[in-house]
């Protein structure tokens, strides 16, 4: 094998890590927000990303559907909402976990990037510094398009027009709250749908009702109680796991490329 031969070799075997890195390592800071509309989650349409199935959707009864490409309950005139366990939960005083619309600077309008994927958010503004939740994107969020951005699926936690929350619960939409600003109280919580509240309760409990945190955030393996409700996992996820989150999968793809010089001295030997 000639020096030009191995050369392109290397080359090659570089072209293929970068990707690999690109993916897994992702990382930066974030603004959090909320919402909860009740609609289909933009991650439940087909062909979104390379996962095993789309986010998981219900029917107004909250039966799971069998069918991705059913229309949303949001003005639509489709049947598809979101399902209510897909909603937040602690689970300690530091950690809970949950579900997000998400946007990543970088990666204007390509949901294919992040559906499915789970991210860590490390919060650095008070009152929740040293909490961290894990999210599921399980939705999309290019209302604001300037910054990384992750809004959290709560109950009561902000609502819109939309009135797809009034028609899957047969509730007025007022019970939600203001749009804009969901809930007003604790006390609100009580108004929702029963298997809504724990999760409205959620936001002044664990969350503390604020408002805007920041956060630091990066790609993790996702915990199976969060891939248990949604059904979906990435088809990339086996490799990401392999490799570690963050800054290990850098650290590993640096370590085979170290290995490649070793791999072209024994295959010189070998002529």
């Amino acid at each position: 094998m000639t020096i030009p031969n191995l050369r392109n070799i290397l080359f090659a075997l570089q072209l293929l890590l970068v990707p690999i890195r690109a993916q897994h390592n992702v990382s930066g800071e974030a603004i959090t927000t909320r919402f909860w509309d009740c609609c289909k989650p933009s991650c439940s349409w087909r062909g979104k990303a390379s996962v095993s199935q789309p986010i998981q959707d219900c029917d107004i009864n909250d039966a799971p559907h069998n069918n991705p490409n059913q229309g949303s309950g949001c003005g639509t005139g489709g049947t598809a909402y979101t399902c209510n366990n897909q909603q937040p939960w602690a689970v300690n005083d530091t950690l809970s976990y949950g579900f997000a619309g998400v946007f990543l600077t970088g990666h204007p309008e390509t949901e294919d990037f992040w559906c499915c994927a789970c991210y860590q958010l490390d919060f650095t503004s008070d009152p929740l510094k040293g909490k961290s939740m894990i999210v599921q994107a399980s939705n999309s969020a290019f209302e604001v398009n300037k910054v990384n951005r992750f809004s959290l699926a709560v109950p009561g936690g902000n609502t819109t027009s939309q009135d797809a929350c009034s028609r899957q619960y047969n509730v007025d939409q007022s019970v939600f709250g203001a749009t804009g600003s969901g809930v007003g109280s604790l006390d609100e919580c009580d108004r929702l749908p029963e298997q809504l509240r724990d999760a409205c309760r959620w936001r002044f409990d664990w969350f503390q009702d604020a408002q805007y945190p920041t956060a630091n955030f990066h790609r993790v393996a996702c915990p199976k109680e969060i891939t248990d409700k949604t059904k979906c996992t990435r088809n990339d996820e086996p490799a990401f796991v392999a490799g570690k989150p963050s800054a290990s999968t850098v650290i590993a793809g640096s370590s085979l490329l170290a290995g490649v010089p070793m791999l072209l001295a024994s295959l010189l030997l070998a002529q």
